[in-house]
């Protein structure tokens, strides 16, 4: 009897083991994200408000001169929601001979934000080799970001492999990160 639970004892660490070890987290990290302006102005369409994002959170208010967002930060400039913004989970990948991205943006604001973002590759010399644009699954250009994790992608045009590149996140000036309005 002592064997037989013994062998079941000895049975169940050995599955155990097998499940830990096929649940490592083997995703790639993000390499040289740092946001900064774009040369070119991107042209979309204006979002449109939704009544949903209006109910459940107050808009930026002014206290003694202050302006401060629904969390209660004091708006300080055109960047001011850079802050409520994280990439994660960015992977770059070729495919048929194509380059893609695919990502996760994290808006940790309780409003939708709306920006446009775009993925720059340079050499050594800061000569930009390739330049693509991140668009939601629906396909536009125009992010609107909504609460928690928006799913993003790039089809990154090039006639030359850029896997052991780094790249940088570029928001657009023209379009701004500001909350939906």
């Amino acid at each position: 009897m002592k064997r037989l639970f013994a062998a079941g004892i000895l049975i169940l660490l050995v599955i155990n083991a097998a499940l830990l070890s096929a649940c490592i987290d083997t995703a790639p990290r993000t390499v040289n994200v740092t946001p900064g302006p774009t040369a070119e102005p991107l042209v979309q369409e204006t979002p449109v408000p939704t009544e949903a994002a209006e109910e459940y959170t107050p808009a930026p208010t002014e206290e003694f001169g202050v302006v401060k967002d629904a969390l209660g930060n004091v708006i300080n400039g055109a960047e001011h929601y850079i802050r409520y913004i994280t990439f994660t989970d960015l992977v770059v990948y070729e495919e048929d001979g194509d380059t893609f991205l695919d990502g996760i943006i994290n808006n940790n604001y309780p409003l939708p934000i709306v920006c446009a973002v775009d993925i720059v590759y340079c050499d050594e010399q800061e000569v930009e080799l390739a330049r693509a644009q991140l668009q939601t699954r629906d396909g536009n250009y125009l992010l609107v970001l909504a609460p928690g994790e928006n799913v993003v992608f790039a089809h990154i045009l090039t006639d030359m492999t850029l896997m052991d590149k780094e790249f940088t996140l570029e928001f657009d000036t023209s379009v701004g990160v500001h909350p939906q309005q």
